[in-house]
């Protein structure tokens, strides 16, 4: 799984536990995405979704403008989740 993945994954599971969203569908909503689709890119050691199923750019943009979460966190640039 690629860093930026792993991060996304990460800041879903932060704002879950900092109550900002009550379920992690809630995010996956914002992004046009479906548990289906996360479960893949969850999931990159099962042959059959091996390397197709990544966060696009578009997802990770979509992610940051609505929960103000610095893009550079998710890349892996920085250390802090929150934009300033």
């Amino acid at each position: 799984m690629i860093e930026s993945d792993k991060n996304m994954l990460k800041a879903i599971d932060m704002l879950k536990q900092s109550k900002v969203i009550k379920f992690k569908t809630e995010a996956y909503l914002v992004m046009n995405l479906n548990t289906v689709y996360v479960h893949k890119v969850k999931n990159p050691d099962l042959e059959k979704y091996r390397n197709y199923y990544h966060f696009t750019a578009e997802h990770i943009r979509l992610f940051c403008t609505q929960y103000k979460i610095n893009a550079n966190f998710i890349y892996g640039f920085e250390t802090n989740m929150y934009r300033k």
